[in-house]
């Protein structure tokens, strides 16, 4: 709950970004900084916030937090195939989901000289975290809580950009995510707001 508070601020600073930092430092012509909110369809449903950097239109930074939408989780063989029919020791259902924040770093390729639409190629390390059910079988009967694990993991995350206006813009590509146990691939569009191209 922590990491999503600073990412809606950082966000929240990003929007402000127009107004409040001076023209010769945040040059529209060279450099942006906004927010961009994605959502991504995959295995496992899942939006993105993040705030971005454009150095000299040429480099990214990218700081970003993600999570999964909550799936309902299978029962294991232990509890499926059991000789005697196990009941749930309460009413709540067992579900998975994670999380994870990133930072990435990045070049930017502009596809036309207006610099109406450009493409990022940018990736970096991250702590994902998810969560699954750990099941306990009682005399007739089982029980399950829903444990956190945390592993570092590598996001990749290329995309196409197009600025509409100075402050608004769409974006559409993959996330990609590897880790020890298990990797995501999914499609996104999503929606860029602050300082996003020249006037």
């Amino acid at each position: 709950m922590k990491t999503l508070i600073l990412i809606i601020l950082a966000g929240l600073l990003s929007f402000a970004s127009e107004a409040q930092w001076s023209y010769k430092f945040l040059s529209k012509e060279k450099h942006f900084i906004y927010s961009s909110g994605d959502y991504y369809v995959g295995k496992n449903n899942s939006g993105k916030v993040s705030v971005n950097y454009v150095y000299n239109n040429k480099y990214i930074l990218n700081l970003g937090y993600a999570a999964s939408s909550k799936q309902d989780a299978q029962l294991p063989n232990e509890i499926l195939k059991s000789t005697q029919e196990l009941l749930p020791a309460n009413s709540a259902t067992p579900f998975s989901n994670s999380e994870n924040l990133h930072l990435m770093v990045g070049r930017v390729i502009k596809i036309n000289r207006e610099g109406s639409m450009r493409f990022l190629i940018q990736g970096g390390p991250g702590l994902y975290t998810s969560r699954s059910p750990v099941y306990e079988i009682k005399s007739n009967s089982y029980d399950f809580d829903v444990e956190p694990a945390k592993s570092l993991c590598l996001v990749l995350n290329p995309k196409f950009e197009m600025p509409l206006f100075s402050s608004i813009g769409f974006s559409a590509g993959p996330m990609i995510l590897v880790n020890n146990n298990e990797s995501y691939v999914g499609a996104g569009i999503g929606l860029m707001y602050g300082i996003v191209g020249k006037e």
